[in-house]
This record gives structure tokens, sequence and C-alpha cells, in this order.
């Protein structure tokens, strides 16, 4: 069995570690996969056996993206990228892989370039196929042309392979990339990665989903959610769930805690493992724009009131929710529709309408597995082309 493998770095939410284990879990089908992980440990986030976990010491980053902080204050930043080096290359000398995934670098995560570039060295020495897995929309940047200048430099220096997890159709990485014609390497659009359902509910349940993904931000959604459940009680049979995060700030959480205090339609928790599960039979869900939270919507077909998020800088959020409230996929919410009675009323309205199915890709953990399969036999761009939407 060839081996994978695979380096994630989450900094600030989850979205980048979950997208990346529900990759590698579909990957480990036909691959061995060794997940190199430099993020936060999520909790209660449940791992496939077959996948390897190896844990770098973690690093986490500040709302601007500026600061790099390791978890464990003992550690200097310096210390903790040498020793997430030497764990790192001494993996790829264990595990020999045939390929090295790296998610989002260079396209982004290029502070930690200083711990990537010794791997792809040494890998490429190696003889081992460099992969870039990238996810739809990239995060504009105040000097756009010097960035995709630097991207281009490395991702043409190291990579052999670009998988973008996107539907060129709905979204188009030159999007968001205007010089992705000048990329030597070959590039794949997989289609969006979305969770596998075990199970589908067959009738809807009087339960409302609400969630603000890893917590960090979102915290103005949670709160209208709070204040409005009052007044839907008399209006709708439906409980809301509201999920706050794992990595939500003790004192906002303690503050949600304390505004839903004897409302009786609400609880609030932490996080929920399988939230992707919960939506098949939930009545509608409430969420910001982040790329795991949409698949979640598309996959299941709930009914969705989302708000694109954009405190980390970054439009993403908003212009993927754009798009799908366009499409009439999700009702779009906009910062003004958080008073709580204005609120209440978008709840109930969205309750009131029948869900649009959407008509986008969301095969990309099954073509993924495709592509690197044929890349490692043939590596082609007939090949892939035909194993993938070639972009």
């Amino acid at each position: 069995m060839e081996k994978i493998l695979f380096y994630c770095q989450s900094s600030l939410g989850i979205g980048h570690t979950i997208r990346s284990l529900r990759i590698a879990a579909g990957l480990s089908r036909r691959f061995e996969v060794h997940f190199l992980h430099g993020g936060e440990l999520i909790p209660d986030l449940p791992v496939p056996a077959a996948i390897d976990m190896i844990h770098l010491p973690a690093i986490s980053s500040d709302a601007e993206f500026t600061t790099l902080t390791p978890s464990d204050p003992e550690l200097g930043l310096d210390e903790a990228f040498e020793q997430r080096r030497d764990i790192m290359l001494e993996a790829l000398e264990r595990t020999a892989p045939a390929i090295v995934l790296v998610e989002l670098y260079p396209f982004g995560r290029r502070q930690f370039g200083p711990e990537l570039e010794p791997l792809l060295e040494r890998a490429k020495q190696r003889g081992a196929r460099i992969v870039c897995s990238l996810r739809d929309i990239l995060v504009g940047r105040s000097d756009q042309a010097a960035y995709e200048r630097k991207v281009l430099k490395l991702m043409n220096r190291y990579f052999d392979l670009l998988l973008v997890h996107s539907d060129p159709g709905f979204q188009a990485l030159h999007d968001s990339f205007a010089t992705l014609d000048q990329l030597r390497a070959q590039v794949v659009y997989t289609g969006y990665v979305v969770p596998p359902l075990e199970r589908a509910s067959e009738e809807k349940t009087d339960t409302i989903i609400a969630s603000i993904g890893g917590g960090r931000f979102g915290h103005e959604l949670a709160e209208a959610v709070v204040r409005a459940a009052p007044l839907l009680a008399g209006h709708i049979p439906h409980r809301i769930e509201l999920y706050t995060g794992p990595f939500c700030p003790e004192d906002v959480a303690a503050h949600l805690q304390d505004l839903a205090a004897g409302v009786e339609n609400l609880t609030v928790a932490r996080f929920t493992p399988d939230l992707h599960q919960r939506l098949t039979g939930a009545a509608l869900s409430i969420s910001m724009g982040g790329y795991n939270t949409t698949m979640n919507v598309l996959a299941t077909g709930v009914r969705a009131l989302m708000l694109g998020c954009s405190n980390n800088g970054g439009m993403d959020q908003v212009e993927r929710v754009e798009k799908l409230g366009r499409l009439g996929v999700v009702d779009a919410l906009h910062p003004d529709d958080l008073e709580p009675r204005v609120f209440a009323d978008r709840v109930v309205a969205c309750l009131g309408r029948e869900p649009v199915p959407a008509v986008i890709d969301i095969d990309g953990v099954a073509t993924s597995t495709r592509v690197l399969d044929g890349f490692i036999t043939s590596p082609g761009s007939d090949n892939l082309s035909r194993m993938g939407n070639h972009g």
C-alpha cells in the first residue's frame, strides 16, 4: 500500500483540520495515511483508526494572522519550529511516502515556511510527488500581485499537483488567484469536500441547529440566536441547539450561558463531533459561511440561514454565502438582520419555505482519492483530466 504524508496546520479555527481529516479518511481506504497535525487539539474530535496521527507541538495565531504562539508556554517560537521540523523530517524518513500532501501552503501559512521548505526539499530529493490541497476561495491581500508572485515561485519550485476542492462552475480558483495560468503544476478541481453521512433522516424534527464553527468568531450571531429564542418560543414549536465551538473564549461562552438561563426552548453547548449528522434531521441550520459548515448544509439539504463572517479580514465567507443566496440554496443573513426581532422573523420565514437543492459537485473526497491514485501510477495530465474537473 502506497503511503501519503499529509500536513495540516489550523492556526485559528477548526475548519482546515476537519476538511483535511475528511480527505484523509477517504484516502485511507486506498493509501496508508500519516497525518502531521500542527494546530491545537480539538476536544472530542473523532479520528479514523486507519490514520496515523502525528501531533506536532501546537502553534496558533492571533486573529490578524500576524503573531504565532506555541501552545506550550515553555517553548519559544524558534524552539517549537525546530522541534516540529525534526518530527516532520523523521516522519518523512520513516514512512517514505509516495506523496507529500500539504494543505493550503503556499497559498497561505507562509509563516510556516521555515519548517515546510526543509520537508519539501527532502521529499523532492527522495522522489516523492508533492501535492497542495486547497479550498475554493482565497483571502484577498493588500498587495495581491506581490502575493501571487511569491505563491507562484514556491508552487513552481516544489509542487507537482494542485487539488482545488471546489466546483469551477460555482467557484473557480482563478476568481481569487488571477495568475493561475502561470502555474506549472497540474491543476485538478475535485468538487467540494463534504462529510460522509451514516444515515439519512426520513423526517424532519422540530430542532434548529445553530453553530459558529470553532468559536473564535461569530459571537454576534450566537448572541442573536440566544436573544431571539424567547421571541420564537410562543410562535414555533422548535427547540434550538446552539454550539459555541471548542475555541470560544471562556468569557463569551459564559455570557451566552447566562443569557440562555431560563430560556426553555434553547440549549447551549460547546461542541458536537457529529454536527453534520445532526443536521440530517434538523428543520433549520443557522450558521456562518465557513467551508465545512456550508458543505454540511449542502450534503444534508437542510434549510439554512447563513451569515458570511469577515471578522478575520477575509471575504471568502461573504462571497460563498451571497452566491448560495442568489441560487436560493440558503437564506443569506446580513449584520442588520441580527437585531432580535428581525432575526426571529427571518427564522420563521426560512422555516416556511422548502429547501432548494444545490446543483454543485460535492464528490471531493472520492475524486481526490482517484486523482492521487492515478497520479502515482500515471502522472500525466491526460490521465488526471479524466479523473477530475481539470482547471
